[in-house]
């Protein structure tokens, strides 16, 4: 109940079309519940997703906008990347800081210029390169990566590679805006039951789709999101219908715990992503 509520008072906050709850990324000592808040109204070809945070010890589950990307560095890169422990709950707790270092540390002082005697017998610095002497060195400031950093880049790749929508569910207006088609009705039995029949939620990445949406006649395409079917490695998705035959179910391998369902005969699906965040490194030794 609390919950909803957060999300309640998140829609009455936020300018967006659509505000729907993501799903929830375990820590040891608390949970991060993430929201999204998608909107469609004259964005380009994709709408706009804006991810929102809260933990499950807020008293009154007010959500915050999730800090954003920026450019990081490949040093930041293959730091996330390394990171196989899980969350804590702690957002800002300085994941990259070495032991004694904190942000307020000092730079360390640069050695002395050695000096030589000329034949006058003048002291003179020692000659550099005269592109060197030109040019000063340009020292980019350490970025201390906190949690809630690596809270926003892990939500941002399980968004990349897993939301899901089933072909058709979506339409490409005239003035190139993503909408979702009033005219869906699902898909039956048979088409829920193949993987190309689904496509990932995002903007588009396969160059072959790239140029359907160039192309003056892409509002009457339906298939104009990447597909499923290509993803790498083959077996990557687990897709079933339920017991009782009435609503399909695909979960990622790639990262456990996110799940997909879509009701048959019906416009109604979701994605939701309750886990640890952490991805499977072995998906390539799991799956044929």
């Amino acid at each position: 109940m609390q919950l909803e509520m957060g999300l309640s008072q998140l829609r009455c906050s936020v300018q967006a079309d659509e505000v729907m709850f993501w799903g929830k990324i375990n820590g040891i000592n608390a949970d991060y519940y993430i929201a999204v808040a998608v909107t469609f109204s004259n964005m380009y070809e994709f709408p706009n997703k804006t991810f929102y945070w809260t933990l499950s010890t807020t008293p009154d589950y007010k959500f915050k906008e999730m800090p954003g990307l920026g450019l990081p560095t490949a040093e930041q890169d293959s730091f996330i990347d390394a990171c196989a422990s899980y969350f804590l709950g702690e957002p800002n707790k300085l994941l990259n800081a070495k032991e004694g270092e904190g942000e307020g540390d000092e730079p360390a002082e640069e050695p002395p210029v050695e000096e030589e005697e000329n034949e006058d017998g003048e002291g003179e610095k020692k000659a550099k390169d005269s592109d060197e002497s030109e040019e000063e060195e340009i020292k980019v400031p350490k970025r201390n990566l906190t949690e809630l950093n690596r809270l926003a880049i892990v939500v941002h790749a399980i968004e990349n590679d897993c939301h899901l929508c089933p072909l058709g569910a979506f339409k490409m207006t005239p003035r190139h805006e993503l909408r979702r088609n009033e005219a869906f009705r699902g898909l039956d039995s048979n088409n829920a039951c193949h993987l190309n029949n689904y496509q990932h939620f995002r903007n588009v990445q396969g160059a072959d789709k790239k140029a359907l949406l160039e192309k003056s006649d892409a509002p009457f395409h339906k298939d104009f999101l990447d597909p499923v079917s290509k993803d790498a490695p083959k077996g990557t998705w687990n897709l079933q219908l339920c017991e009782r035959g009435d609503t399909a179910v695909i979960r990622s391998v790639s990262w456990p715990g996110f799940q997909f369902f879509h009701k048959l005969n019906c416009s109604k699906f979701g994605n939701v992503y309750i886990g640890d965040g952490l991805k499977n490194q072995e998906v390539h030794f799991i799956v044929q």
